[in-house]
């Protein structure tokens, strides 16, 4: 049998503020700041999947809880693309876009640990291409303004009490249409009438998420 004093000398479990949480809370942190960052990939229209690549997507967006588990917020998004260099046609074009934007999301805990996402990022984007081809002699206006949407999923794993790492997956989806034109492709890329330019742009995007919570959970 063990006495009392035996049980004292046991050392106990310390748990540290830093240290990733021991069980599920109640409700996430009152507020939060989200990182993202990945490679998109063109998806449509047909033209713009085959004559486009991405470079890279980020974004950062603060959010405030609503419920125990959703939350809303506001962000900012930068993402670059370029002419494909996978053809044999010479063109160094790239397009810039600038978004901001509104999220709603909800977060479910599978464990202590690990939790996945639900968020919609819905705003307004504003593009510019640069290095177009034969710009000074067939002029155009090389601005993009259009509303979008961007559905995303992730999952998350506890590094620390406040932060997480993780992945996502998303899929945007631009009300504009790419027009080969607006950038002299014809002039560089013959093979540019072999491919259908109807339907708005869109790519699918997969990266890196972070998650840091600011304030006290219960």
């Amino acid at each position: 049998m063990f006495s009392q004093e035996d049980e004292d000398s046991i050392p106990k479990p310390q748990s540290y503020e830093d240290s990733p949480p021991s069980e599920p809370p109640k409700s996430i942190h009152p507020v939060s700041i989200r990182l993202n960052g990945g490679v998109p990939n063109p998806l449509s229209s047909q033209l713009f999947r085959k004559r486009m690549i991405g470079i890279y997507e980020a974004n950062v967006s603060v959010t405030l809880r609503l419920g125990k588990y959703m939350y809303a917020g506001i962000g900012y998004k930068n993402a670059l693309f370029s002419v494909s260099n996978r053809t044999k046609f010479g063109n160094h074009t790239k397009f810039q876009t600038n978004s901001a934007y509104a999220r709603i999301g909800y977060d479910k805990y599978h464990s202590a640990k690990v939790f996945s996402s639900i968020y919609l990022n819905s705003g307004y984007m504003h593009g510019f291409y640069t290095s177009v081809t034969n710009q000074d002699t067939k002029p155009h206006n090389l601005n993009v303004r259009t509303a979008f949407i961007q559905p995303n999923y992730s999952i998350n794993f506890f590094a620390e009490e406040r932060m997480t790492l993780g992945f996502y997956f998303g899929y945007n989806y631009m009300l504009w249409q790419f027009d080969p034109d607006q950038i002299n492709m014809r002039d560089t890329d013959p093979d540019v009438s072999k491919f259908s330019t109807s339907g708005n742009a869109s790519y699918w995007i997969i990266g890196l998420e972070m998650y840091i919570g600011l304030g006290k959970i219960k």
